[in-house]
């Protein structure tokens, strides 16, 4: 097939969005498609030196990558938060345009707006009259307001978002008019599904939003062995959401008995203030603060931890759960959004998400128990794997050209006319010459 991608972010060098978008053109040219990707140029840093040690293993041209540059007044502005939306529009319609020539010369049997996974953005992608892949995108999860002392900033982070993300669904036709147009919207969660719904989508899969590339997966399940210590891990950037703050006045009420240690790794706009809420809940000699580390040392942190301690309030899904159950660590979480949808109930300890008093002393109830049944969390380090391996990049794009071969038309077939007889042939000769 002849497919079109539309991927703002992407980048082989990244993880995120970036890597999403990267991987869905990579993988779906690797299964024998002919594949045109439309992308932002800030990914040509890593698209290029892949291409030039990878693209041997494609045929030649099989995989085109058509950077596409905003003015440069967008790109000025794209370093406060207002033109980063700006720039994203901005870029969405001259892709599209680039789009529309392409089109006129070939015959794309579908396009997928893969990145940015955002419902409230749209896509112009629809306007091209083929059959629309949407997603996996999220967009309908919300931070639920009783939580708001565990996130800083409340008002600039989630409510300002909030605020943004209605306008949008409100005023911009194009989001509307993408879910009604799409053959296909691809859901990160069960909140961003029942809003497509609402907004007019057709078809909405529940499709996770995070991968994991073969070269990931430890070669055998990893075996741990339980210690004195119970040791967590909590993994991720320092913004608001991802609410570091609700695990630490959690681990505050972990009975005394129990003996652990949290290592927090990753850095952020909320790095400066990490080493005073560890003081402020009395947890200076339980918890270690590393900051941002390379990759090859944050993979190594999944095998060298017993529990990942992950308590985000607002996420489609979050990658670190996937690479959690890729080295077969189990997690404690809460019981909401992507994590209610996908991590298995036999890989997690997922707790409800009802008021901050109600859940944090779920959360610590949930550091106890792991501890004293150690026992259980080989079964929980099984479960996980055994799912995380449902999701490489090639089995996800397996399970989308599954989907897509169901939504595009056949072409109608070859068939040569049949010769005519020798006597019209030898007449129709004579009558040209």
């Amino acid at each position: 097939m002849n497919v079109l991608i539309s991927a703002y972010a992407c980048n082989p060098a990244h993880g995120g969005e970036d890597s999403n978008g990267f991987n869905w053109a990579w993988q779906t040219a690797q299964r024998g498609h002919q594949v045109w990707c439309l992308t932002n140029p800030d990914g040509r840093a890593g698209i290029e030196p892949f291409m030039a040690e990878h693209g041997h293993e494609l045929a030649p041209e099989q995989l085109r990558f058509l950077f596409v540059a905003v003015p440069a007044w967008v790109q000025f502005l794209h370093r406060w938060q207002f033109g980063v939306y700006l720039h994203y529009m901005v870029w969405q319609y001259l892709a599209w345009r680039q789009a529309r020539r392409l089109s006129q010369q070939i015959e794309f049997d579908y396009v997928h707006h893969a990145t940015y996974g955002s419902l409230q953005m749209g896509s112009w992608m629809w306007r091209l009259g083929k059959p629309l892949i949407f997603g996996p995108v999220g967009g309908g999860q919300r931070a639920p307001t009783a939580f708001r002392t565990f996130i800083p900033d409340w008002f600039k982070t989630e409510t300002l978002r909030n605020a943004i993300g209605w306008l949008l669904m409100t005023f911009d036709p194009n989001v509307r008019q993408t879910l009604r147009h799409a053959a296909l919207v691809l859901a990160a969660n069960s909140e961003t599904a029942a809003l497509a719904r609402r907004l007019g989508a057709h078809r909405v899969e529940l499709f996770l939003d995070s991968g994991l590339p073969e070269s990931f997966f430890p070669e055998a399940l990893p075996a741990r062995e339980p210690g004195p210590v119970l040791r967590l891990l909590w993994l991720a950037r320092l913004y608001p959401r991802k609410a570091l703050l609700l695990v630490l006045d959690a681990l505050s009420q972990v009975d005394p008995r129990v003996r652990f240690h949290l290592t927090v790794i990753g850095d952020g706009p909320l790095g400066p203030q990490v080493p005073g809420w560890i003081a402020q809940y009395g947890l200076t000699e339980r918890v270690t603060w590393r900051g941002a580390v390379p990759w090859l040392e944050a993979r190594a942190a999944f095998l060298s931890h017993d529990v990942l301690l992950f308590g985000s309030l607002r996420d489609s899904f979050a990658s670190q759960f996937l690479e959690a159950m890729g080295t077969g660590l189990p997690i404690i979480t809460l019981d909401h959004q992507g994590a209610h949808d996908f991590i298995p109930a036999a890989a997690a300890i997922k707790v409800a998400v009802t008021t901050p008093q109600a859940t944090t002393r779920g959360l610590a109830r949930a550091v106890e128990h792991v501890y004293d049944h150690p026992a259980e969390r080989p079964s929980m380090s099984q479960a996980g794997y055994e799912f995380a391996r449902t999701q490489t990049w090639a089995a996800r794009t397996y399970r989308l050209m599954k989907l897509a071969s169901h939504l595009v038309p056949p072409r109608p077939a070859y068939r040569p006319e049949p010769p005519a007889p020798t006597s019209l042939r030898s007449a129709a000769t004579a009558e040209v010459a």
